[in-house]
């Protein structure tokens, strides 16, 4: 088993992935993990091995074909989803045309979109993508789910980003920054306009689950140009009615039982070469 100091090397490796760099060299992760070679290339092949990275050509590697293996097992297995996705397709069945419905949970410091349904007719850009992380201080997904941190927890996210929380406009104080995330858990939801995508309006209500440690919110995003007030009254309804829906099936949730060993991990195929076991399920 791998040393923490491995654990921190592979993972710090896998952190170099962004929308902008797909693939990765031996010398560039050298260079921005500031590793030995010898050390850079160990951590890159344990990788490659394991199926976490592919090498694609000469230019470096990408992200492997195990990366979507456990993917599917999230999307299979994870309780959030399990319980969650019912209730976003239901709202989003009668949300507006062109709205989109997202459900979030919180990610380290930040946030990230787990889940999205979109109602039917055209769609505005959307930027809280599946997995894409967000930070915590602007839109109305973000804010929300701030509003379930405790004090401590809001006091020592202040320290770290007081400047990101004035360049949001959430607080130029301490005070000020808490008396906005209590008016957020007072009223029960979080209406934003254009903070993340223009023309679009988010409305936002928090869940939590204690037996998981889960903080998150569902969001239905409008359209600006075409939303009334009504449509923003009636979908804070709609969210805060879907998040107490969320919470209470969170905490009643039971694992499923296991009907066949269909879904052990084959390590012979971590290359993405299916075996033909494998094609004929997919077929």
């Amino acid at each position: 088993m791998a040393g923490t100091g491995s654990i921190q090397h592979l993972s710090a490796l896998l952190d170099l992935f962004t929308d902008r760099q797909w693939l990765l060299t031996i010398d560039e992760v050298m260079t921005k993990l500031e590793l030995p070679r010898s050390t850079a290339y160990r951590t890159v092949s344990a990788l490659s091995r394991a199926g976490f990275l592919d090498r694609v050509s000469d230019d470096g590697y990408a992200l492997g074909p195990r990366i979507l293996q456990l993917y599917r097992l999230l999307q299979v297995g994870d309780p959030l989803l399990q319980v969650a996705r019912p209730v976003c397709a239901a709202l989003a069945a009668t949300a507006p045309r062109g709205s989109a419905v997202l459900l979030c949970r919180s990610y380290f410091d930040g946030v990230m979109c787990v889940h999205q349904e979109m109602a039917p007719g055209p769609q505005e850009v959307v930027s809280y993508q599946v997995g894409r992380p967000m930070p915590l201080f602007r839109g109305s997904s973000s804010k929300t789910v701030l509003a379930v941190l405790d004090r401590p927890r809001l006091t020592k996210l202040y320290d770290r980003e007081s400047q990101n929380i004035r360049r949001a406009d959430f607080g130029d104080s301490r005070e000020a920054f808490l008396a906005n995330v209590k008016a957020i858990q007072r009223a029960g939801y979080c209406v934003a306009y254009g903070e993340v995508d223009k023309g679009r309006i988010g409305v936002s209500s928090p869940f939590a689950a204690k037996r998981f440690g889960l903080t998150g919110c569902i969001s239905l995003v409008l359209s600006e140009a075409s939303s009334t007030e009504e449509d923003i009254s009636r979908a804070i309804i709609q969210v805060s009615t879907a998040a107490h829906d969320t919470t209470q099936r969170l905490e009643v949730w039971k694992p499923a039982k296991r009907s066949s060993g269909m879904d052990a991990p084959d390590r012979r195929n971590v290359s993405g070469h299916a075996s033909g076991r494998q094609r004929r399920i997919a077929e």
